[in-house]
């Protein structure tokens, strides 16, 4: 798997990307900020939205609720709630041929997209 193709792929969809020493890619999709962490053994995509509530302002049943019900209805993407009490979205995919690169790209982006309003929505809801 090419990094060169998965960045020529994440730049047609968002138009922008840079990198973040370390860590891996940074990009904006619609407003919202997304990061493409590159897999060691070059098998896997991960793609996060790191930050996209703040637990603080939730009571912490509530905020169980919501995440745990996204990750029911949101095929695909993992919420999670980090140490630092925020709330990340979090796409895992095995790459089994390079040719799915340009297919699976979008689809990951457009499902945190998704995923984000989703769980959004969910918590105005409260």
């Amino acid at each position: 798997m090419k990094q060169e193709n998965i960045i020529n792929e994440i730049i047609k969809c968002s138009g922008n990307i840079e990198e973040v020493s370390l860590i891996g890619w940074h990009f904006i999709y619609n407003g919202k900020h997304y990061c493409y962490l590159p897999s060691k053994t070059n098998y896997e995509l991960h793609f996060s939205m790191p930050h996209v509530a703040y637990a603080s302002g939730y009571e912490i049943n509530e905020l169980v609720d919501v995440i745990n019900e996204t990750n029911l209805n949101v095929k695909f993407v993992k919420a999670v709630l980090l140490d630092n009490g925020s709330v990340s979205l979090d796409y895992h995919h095995k790459i089994e041929q390079e040719e799915q690169i340009p297919n699976i790209i979008p689809h990951i982006i457009d499902a945190l997209d998704f995923a984000s309003d989703y769980l959004t929505n969910k918590l105005n809801e409260l």
